[in-house]
């Protein structure tokens, strides 16, 4: 597996530490917790490779890529050169975004888990998925904190996750409406508990009765996930600083 990958556009840069943006150790621990929440520990599953029946095609990496949102299609696109596996689905790939096509009829599935878990050994493709967790979920919930004043990383963690579950984009489901329902219930500028608060319930109404409906089996178990932040935003774990115990789908983890 020593192929040589080149990355294609981009910097690369890690955007921590802006405003009130989550520090390094914060960013990492709201890392982990995602990671629980997607794929059941806190070690970053890069080379996760999976077709839910969920309405999203096959679901990839460490912060759940799919074949029809094309966010898979994206990480692969940064390291093109990668692996000569991956690149021969770039075609049928580009198809499913432009479509936001679940079915996958066309796309060997079980040859392209392989080519995904095969290319997640390589350093430089790791570093892509990274790249674009940063550029289309960790960056927009962070401005979009910065837009509701949110101080609390702990808020700041719970946008974060929602962006990545619930995407960004502007359909019913995604973090800008949960967020302008959440307003409507409460305002941020009257008090960042409540906000968060009404937050966590308009989240968890969407995961039980999401507009598409086609999510709703996965979803509807997943709800776990926000009371688990809730119970943190009750702790004394709000700013994400120190190492803590996360209680989540019935099971114990420890965040360090």
């Amino acid at each position: 597996m020593g192929r040589s990958c080149t990355p294609k556009g981009g910097s690369g840069t890690r955007l921590v530490g802006m405003s009130r943006w989550l520090n390094a150790g914060q960013r990492s621990r709201a890392d982990q917790l995602i990671s629980i929440f997607e794929n059941g520990t806190p070690l970053i599953q890069y080379d996760y490779a999976e077709n839910l029946d969920d309405g999203r095609g096959v679901t990839v990496g460490r912060a759940g890529f799919t074949t029809a949102t094309g966010d898979a299609l994206d990480v692969i696109e940064i390291v093109v050169d990668c692996s000569a596996d991956l690149v021969v689905f770039i075609p049928e790939l580009q198809r499913l975004r432009r479509t936001q096509s679940a079915q996958t009829g066309d796309l060997p599935e079980a040859a392209f888990v392989l080519a995904w878990k095969a290319a997640a050994l390589l350093e430089r493709f790791r570093d892509a998925q990274d790249r674009i967790v940063d550029r289309e979920y960790y960056e927009p919930a962070m401005r979009a904190a910065d837009a509701l004043g949110l101080a609390m990383p702990l808020a700041r963690a719970q946008l974060y996750d929602a962006a990545i579950q619930h995407g960004v984009g502007d359909d019913p489901d995604s973090l800008g409406s949960l967020i302008a329902r959440a307003g409507r219930r409460r305002s941020a500028a009257s008090g960042e508990d409540a906000w968060l608060d009404a937050f966590f319930d308009v989240r968890i109404t969407t995961l039980r009765a999401p507009s598409n409906t086609a999510t709703a089996g996965a979803w509807s178990e997943s709800t776990d996930r926000v009371e688990c932040m809730r119970r943190l935003a009750r702790s004394s774990h709000r700013s994400l600083e120190t190492p803590f115990l996360c209680e989540v789908f019935g099971a114990t983890f420890s965040i360090t």
